[in-house]
C-alpha cells in the first residue's frame, strides 16, 4: 500500500515540476524534515513519518539550498529575457530534478515505512523516481507549446498573462506538494484534467497552423499562408493572409506586401516566410530561411514609420483611459505597451532592454503618482510618451550602429 503510495506522490509531483523546477523540490525536502512543526502540515500521517527518516533529501543544507535556488528562480521569473531562457533551457533539470525528489520521497519510505520489503527489492526504488521524470519531461513540453503560444501573441507580457500564470505556478507548486501529500489521488486527478486541457489546446493550435499552410504554386513546399515568398524558391505569394495585432489570421487578404512584412517583423517572424525568428538584436536572422530580418533599410524604415503613426492616437486613448484611478492607468499602460513598446523591446538585446526598462520605471513611478492624485489626463499619455521614445531610441541606434537605417 506504502509504495502505491509512493507511485502516486511520483506521478503527482511530476505536475508540479512541469511549471518550476526548484520550488517543488523545495517544497517536498521542507515538509519532510520540518512539516511536523507546521500546525496543517504535521496532522498528515506521511509527514509524521518522515520527521526522522535518514535520508539525504532531507539534510538541513539540502533543503535550504533547495530553497534558494527556488528563491532565485522566483526572481528570474520576474524577466521576461530570463524567463524566455529558462522556458527552453530547464526541461532537463525539471526532468532530473522530479525523479531526485521522488526518489528522496521514497528513500524515506524505505527507513520508516517500507522497510524490508523494498530493501530487498532494491530496483523498486528506481520505478516512481524513472515515471515521475518521464512525465515530468512530457508535461514540461505539453506546459511550454502552450506558454509559446502565448509567448507569440505577446512576447513581452504586455498584458501580464505570463505574470499572473507565473503567480499561479508558483503558489500552486509550493502548496499543492503540501496537499499532495495529504491527498495525492485528488492532486492526482487535478493535475491530470490541467494537463489535459493543455495538451488538447497545444494540439488544437499546431493544427490550425499546419491546416492554414498553403503550397507553393511553383516548387509545391508548404508555406505559411501569411508569407510574403516561398522560403524554398522565393516564388511570392500574391495573396498573404492578413494578420491580426496579436498574430491571429484574419480573413481577409493583404495587398500590401510592405505592410505585411512589418507586420511580420512586429510578431517576430521573419519577412519572407513567417516563420518564428528567435533571439534579439539587429542583426538576428531566420533559421528557416536564413533571411534578416532586418536586412531591408527600406522595410526598416517603414516599420518605424509604422508604429510612429500610432503615437496620435494612442495618446488620445491614454488621456481618456487617465480618467479613470487605478483601472485606468492598468489599461493605459497594457495599451502603450502593446502599440508603441512591444515592436520595439521584444528585440532589445538583453543588457540594453533590461537598462532602458529600469530608467523608464523610475520616471514612471512619479508620473504614476500624479494618476493616482487626479491627474492622469496628462500623467498616462506622457507615461506613453516616454516610453515610446526610449524604447525607439534604444532600438534605432541598434540599427544605426549595424548599417542598418
Amino acid at each position: 500500500m506504502e509504495f502505491i503510495n509512493s507511485l502516486l506522490y511520483a506521478t503527482g509531483l511530476s505536475g508540479f515540476f512541469a511549471s518550476r523546477a526548484f520550488l517543488p523540490a523545495f517544497a517536498a525536502a521542507f515538509a519532510m524534515k520540518y512539516g511536523h512543526l507546521v500546525p496543517w502540515l504535521g496532522s498528515i500521517e506521511f509527514v509524521q513519518k518522515m520527521a526522522d527518516a535518514p535520508t539525504w533529501f532531507t539534510h538541513p543544507a539540502v533543503v535550504w539550498g533547495l530553497g534558494a535556488l527556488a528563491v532565485a528562480e522566483m526572481l528570474a521569473e520576474r524577466s521576461p529575457e530570463i524567463r524566455e531562457l529558462l522556458d527552453e533551457g530547464l526541461v532537463y533539470a525539471k526532468t532530473g530534478l522530479s525523479a531526485a525528489t521522488s526518489y528522496g520521497l521514497l528513500s524515506a519510505a524505505d527507513a520508516e515505512v517500507v522497510g524490508d520489503l523494498v530493501s530487498q527489492a532494491g530496483f523498486l526504488d528506481s520505478i516512481p523516481a524513472a515515471i515521475s521524470g518521464g512525465l515530468t519531461f512530457f508535461l514540461t513540453m505539453t506546459r511550454n507549446g502552450v506558454v509559446g503560444i502565448l509567448s507569440e501573441a505577446d512576447e513581452d507580457d504586455s498584458l501580464g498573462m505570463r505574470k499572473f500564470i507565473s503567480w499561479c505556478e508558483e503558489i500552486w507548486a509550493t502548496f499543492g506538494v503540501w496537499v499532495l501529500l495529504a491527498i495525492p489521488a485528488a492532486v492526482l486527478l487535478l493535475n491530470g484534467i490541467v494537463f489535459g486541457v493543455l495538451y488538447l489546446i497545444r494540439k488544437r493550435h499546431e493544427g490550425k497552423m499546419e491546416a492554414a499552410r498553403i503550397e507553393c504554386p511553383k516548387c509545391q513546399t508548404k508555406i505559411h499562408c501569411f508569407a510574403t515568398a516561398c522560403l524554398s524558391c522565393d516564388t511570392p505569394n500574391e495573396n498573404p493572409v492578413a494578420l491580426g495585432f496579436l498574430g491571429g489570421m484574419l480573413e481577409e487578404k493583404q495587398r500590401d506586401v510592405m505592410a505585411q512584412k512589418v507586420r511580420l517583423i512586429e510578431l517576430k517572424r521573419s519577412p519572407k516566410s513567417g516563420e518564428k525568428v528567435k533571439g534579439r538584436g539587429a542583426d538576428i536572422t531566420c533559421q528557416e530561411d536564413s533571411v534578416a530580418v532586418f536586412g531591408d533599410k527600406e522595410v526598416n524604415e517603414q516599420y518605424f514609420k509604422t508604429v510612429d503613426a500610432r503615437l496620435p492616437k494612442v495618446l488620445i486613448v491614454s488621456a481618456a483611459l487617465g480618467f479613470v484611478p487605478i483601472l485606468g492607468l492598468i489599461a493605459g499602460v497594457i495599451y502603450y505597451r502593446l502599440q508603441l513598446v512591444a515592436p520595439y523591446r521584444r528585440y532589445l538585446p538583453w543588457s540594453k532592454g533590461f537598462l532602458t526598462k529600469w530608467l523608464v520605471r523610475l520616471v514612471l513611478l512619479l508620473l504614476a503618482a500624479l494618476q493616482i492624485v487626479g491627474f492622469g489626463i496628462f500623467a498616462v499619455p506622457l507615461m506613453a510618451l516616454i516610453n515610446h521614445w526610449m524604447y525607439r531610441n534604444a532600438f534605432r541606434s541598434g540599427l544605426k550602429k549595424k548599417g542598418l537605417i
